[in-house]
């Protein structure tokens, strides 16, 4: 097999053994207790894993013959169209990436669902990243379109996911642990898939469930540093000013009916691809390093990391990182951020300092990067050759913000569909001598 098929079956090997359905399953197997001794189970599954890790939840419960303790039917929301699990559930397509009236619509049920368990019951929330768009409940004071306006005001201005969801849970009634509360006096357990890099509890779907110990004036201070205070909604802007005057409580920093447990992430899907390519014959290096700066930087910034390590190739090498790159929009091309740092990596791949055989690939685990039908980029000596045949200046493309088309025309697109998990993003270089 050429080196592109190998990095196309190390990473779709990989991705389904951190199926969100086993792996669910697999943390109630081991955790049994969290379904004892309760008089009514609700179970509530949002994100763009929600429909498989509320199949695996379900599965657990009718194996172990607890069907009867649930009160009424699951709510799963998701962003995916047709989406069907075999049990009778409640089924609410949702918006992402950023909120409607459907996301509207998600919280209200769930906070009417929610509002009947008592302090007998157990409340399993099944977390999954997407969640902040997919589930909202602005203040009445903010209207939808101004919350619309900023959400994608944010996405395309370079602020981090730490940022937007600080912003996000200073206009929400459900996000930056309000969710929880809601749920009172009911004993909460939420299990989550982690699509932020470092894991933060408070930052994956804007931790509905977690304590959050950021504030109206963080958010204010965020939407000043990146220039958006005159471009943000009155609403918000007064919603967020009247926080900072204490005339709207905080979100809660104390949580005492909810766990928060993460039972995949980014990393732990680093070690399954480390494991995948060593089947194949190659020695694997996991890079700690976390790949969060502009897309179009990183991939400069990669090549140089992987100049330094290179060197302990004695054939086959596997160099496996992963990370949450942002792009600076500028152009008005089309694209994700990791079709831009694959642009980005072949751009500068003059750089190698490696004279094998080498294959990169990018792709956002959850089957989306961007607004395309591409999961990523994967580019190799014959994307280099594609350019010089058909005389493309990368950097044109690069500059409009157009790596869809540029790695579409030369035979570089990575398209999986979407996965139903989301583990944020993941790069393997492969290098043969």
């Amino acid at each position: 097999m050429s080196l592109r098929e190998d990095a196309k079956l190390i990473y779709n090997s990989s991705i389904s053994k951190i199926n969100p359905s086993e792996v669910v399953y697999k943390h109630l197997e081991e955790n049994q207790s969290i379904l004892s001794n309760t008089t009514n189970l609700y179970l509530v599954a949002f994100g763009k894993a929600s429909v498989a890790m509320m199949s695996g939840c379900l599965d657990y419960i009718h194996n172990k013959n607890l069907a009867s303790s649930i009160y009424k039917r699951p709510i799963v929301v998701t962003s995916i169209p047709n989406s069907k699990t075999s049990y009778s559930v409640d089924m609410h397509l949702s918006s992402h990436p950023t909120p409607t009236e459907l996301s509207i619509s998600a919280g209200t049920k769930i906070m009417d669902y929610l509002k009947s368990s008592t302090k007998d019951d157990t409340v399993i929330f099944l977390v999954s990243g997407g969640g902040s768009s997919l589930l909202a409940m602005p203040p009445e004071e903010i209207p939808l379109h101004d919350k619309i306006h900023l959400t994608n005001l944010m996405l395309k201005s370079g602020l981090s996911i730490n940022e937007i969801n600080t912003i996000r849970k200073h206009m929400s009634l459900l996000k930056g642990g309000r969710l929880a509360n809601i749920a009172m006096p009911s004993i909460c357990h939420s299990l989550i898939i982690s699509d932020v890099i470092d894991d933060n509890l408070s930052t994956i779907a804007s931790g509905p469930t977690v304590p959050d110990y950021s504030s109206f004036q963080d958010a204010y201070e965020i939407l000043g540093s990146h220039n958006l205070i005159n471009s943000t909604p009155s609403s918000i802007l007064d919603y967020i000013n009247r926080g900072i005057k204490g005339l709207i409580d905080e979100s809660p920093d104390k949580i005492e009916n909810c766990t928060n447990t993460i039972i995949c992430s980014n990393k732990l899907f680093r070690k399954e691809i480390s494991l995948s390519a060593e089947h194949l014959g190659y020695s694997s290096l996991i890079l700690d390093e976390d790949l969060i700066g502009f897309a179009r930087e990183e991939g400069q910034n990669l090549i140089t990391h992987i100049n330094k390590v290179a060197k302990k190739n004695n054939h086959k090498l596997a160099i496996i990182s992963g990370g949450e790159t942002v792009v600076n929009l500028k152009g008005l091309g089309k694209g994700g951020r990791n079709q831009e740092l694959a642009a980005s990596f072949l751009a500068n791949s003059d750089m190698l300092r490696y004279d094998g055989n080498w294959v990169f690939l990018s792709v956002g685990t959850d089957g989306i990067d961007g607004p395309t039908d591409a999961a990523g980029g994967i580019i190799d000596s014959h994307s280099q050759f594609m350019l010089a045949k058909n005389n493309i200046n990368i950097n044109d493309f690069l500059d409009n913000n157009d790596s869809y088309n540029l790695l579409n025309n030369i035979d570089s697109l990575f398209i999986t569909g979407e996965s139903g998990t989301n583990v944020a993003d993941i790069q393997i270089t492969l290098m043969e001598d």
